[in-house]
Formats: C-alpha cells, structure tokens, sequence
C-alpha cells in the first residue's frame, strides 16, 4: 500500500530531527533575544503544543499509510520523536549554560520573581546562594528521560484514540 516500514521509520526520524530543530531554534532565540521572563516560560508551552500536534499529526499519517495501528505502534511514535526532541533540547541548554552564559538561569530567575513576587526576591537570592551550581551531563540524561516521558504520555492518549479496531470473528 506504499510505504515501508524502514521508509516511514526515516520518515518519523527526520520529522523528529526537524522537531528537536524546531524546540533548540526557539528557545535559544529566547535566550539570546533577552525576553521577559513570562515569554521565556510560555514558549515552553508553545513548544509543548507543537510537539502534541506533531506527534498526534504523524500517529494519523502512520494510521493512513499502514491502514493498521495498535498502541505499540504509536509508541514508537511518540518516544522516537520527543527522544530526539529532549536530546537536541538538553544538550542545546547544557552548552548554553555551561559555556555560553552560566548565569542564564539564575538571572531568569531572579528576573521572573523581581516581576512576580518582589517581596520574595531577598529568599530567593539566599536560596540560588545555597544552590549547589555545579551543572552535570546527567541533567542532559534526565531531562531527556523527561521528553521520553512526555511523549510516551502523549502517543499513549493518541494510539488509544486512533488504534485499529479488531475485528472480532
């Protein structure tokens, strides 16, 4: 009925890889741009929302193309794609503050409660003190863990809502 299993497999590949573009090209124009810190949070959920329509967009044109689709198969799906978009994501944020602005975090922060919650502010500089600031690879692992997560969560819901019924004999 058209396309291989190896090509669609490319396929959800390069559509992940643009993907995880996608999330790195916004939150690092974020960064770099100087943005208020509610906009800096909120393209968190804008990639959120892309992600889901990706993911959810990609279920339905496996669906079409196989004409068959259980939860494994959206699965796949979902953990390949937010696989490769955590991994591009956390190692874009690790390079960025390791070496590019180690203080990105800690001034979001500060920024985001000088907006918010002032009176807070004298704590939560006390707090960023105590923090142990040291940054390590494992956060990358974890994090990208995290998107796996997420998007195991997201094509499970999908795959549930557009699996194939079986016919029962």
């Amino acid at each position: 009925m058209g396309v291989s299993h190896k090509n669609f497999l490319t396929y959800i590949l390069g559509v992940a890889i643009l993907t995880g573009i996608a999330r790195v090209a916004l939150d690092y124009l974020s960064r770099i741009l100087n943005i208020s810190p509610i906009l800096y949070y909120l393209t968190f959920l804008i990639a959120l929302i892309l992600e889901i329509v990706i993911i959810i967009y990609v279920i339905k044109k496996y669906k079409t193309h196989k004409s068959v689709l259980n939860i494994t198969d959206a699965l796949k799906v979902g953990i390949i794609i937010m696989g490769i978009v955590g991994l591009c994501y956390c190692s874009m944020a690790y390079i960025y503050d390791v070496y590019i602005d180690p203080d990105f975090q800690t001034n979001m922060t500060l920024r985001f409660t000088e907006q918010f919650t002032p009176e807070q502010l004298d704590q939560v500089k006390q707090n960023l003190e105590n923090q142990d600031s040291s940054k390590s690879y494992i956060g990358v692992i974890m994090y990208t863990i995290w998107f796996i997560f997420i998007g195991t969560v997201i094509s499970l819901i999908a795959g549930s809502v557009f699996k194939t019924k079986v016919a029962s004999s």
